[in-house]
């Protein structure tokens, strides 16, 4: 685990496409996540050559492809209106992933367990077992990003799936910011880990949710974090997110510098 493991989802930098590939070299990064939901980077808007070109004009800014991101707002595993829609999408997300020879794709799913029963909704687990099955017949691993969800209950439905290709998106701010423990949730799966988003966070009250901060002023235990993945010879992206920022570059590059400076240098 090193500092060349450092990325960035260019969608942070709040810029069109190529100015935020542009960006990103320009703060030296060597790999980039992708937002491809809608837009130039969703699957519709990339013909063969597109994605060829999109290949080719981010290998000449010296930047590899390490994930995609997939989260799709409204379209939930457990509404029968939509599940159908959801799994189709994520599947060209997975499709394109494969084309552009990127190995992960992250998403958000919301809470896996009923607020009620604490079960999984049998619905939204096959709709995971047939992006798995699709995952793993392109060679790709599809890594789904827990918030509120207790370890355990993580680690039963990947048990439950049994399907090597579905994997951990590690969001610990996530986690901070719903009032969740990341370490409960690494105890479980570390092993299982595809991705590690770098940001932080502080934990909501009573008054108002959960905060994002820049990385190093929050309350997750980045040592701690950095520590059980290392143990766990997690080998992925640490992929810095800045979602909530009036000035993302300059908040991108300091939470690179707070990050490599965890990490050793090679």
């Amino acid at each position: 685990m090193h500092a060349s493991m450092v990325s960035v989802n260019v969608s942070d930098f709040r810029l069109p496409p190529k100015d935020g590939f542009r960006a990103a070299s320009a703060l030296s990064f060597r790999s980039v996540e992708l937002t491809t939901v809608d837009g130039d980077l969703a699957p519709s808007g990339l013909s063969s050559s597109g994605r060829r070109h999109l290949n080719v004009y981010t290998r000449g800014l010296g930047l590899r492809l390490c994930g995609l991101a997939a989260d799709l707002p409204g379209l939930r595993l457990a509404d029968p209106a939509t599940v159908d829609e959801r799994v189709s999408r994520t599947c060209e997300i997975l499709e394109l992933a494969a084309d552009l020879a990127v190995p992960v794709v992250s998403s958000g799913i919301g809470a896996l367990r009923h607020p009620g029963s604490g079960e999984v909704p049998p619905l939204a687990l096959e709709a995971l077992k047939r992006i798995g099955a699709f995952a793993d017949s392109r060679g790709v691993a599809f890594a789904v990003r827990p918030s509120s969800d207790p370890g355990e209950a993580v680690a039963r439905v990947l048990a439950e799936l049994r399907c090597p290709s579905i994997r951990v998106c590690l969001d610990p701010a996530a986690m901070v910011m719903s009032g969740a423990n990341p370490f409960t949730v690494l105890e479980h799966v570390a092993g299982d880990i595809g991705v590690v988003y770098a940001r932080d966070g502080k934990v909501g009250t009573a008054e108002c949710t959960g905060q994002e901060t820049p990385l190093g002023q929050g309350e997750v235990d980045l040592v701690g974090v950095l520590g059980a993945v290392e143990a766990a010879e997690f080998s992925g992206p640490f992929v810095i997110r800045c979602l909530d920022s009036r000035d993302p570059a300059a908040d991108i590059g300091q939470a690179r510098a707070v990050l490599e400076g965890l990490l050793p240098s090679s």
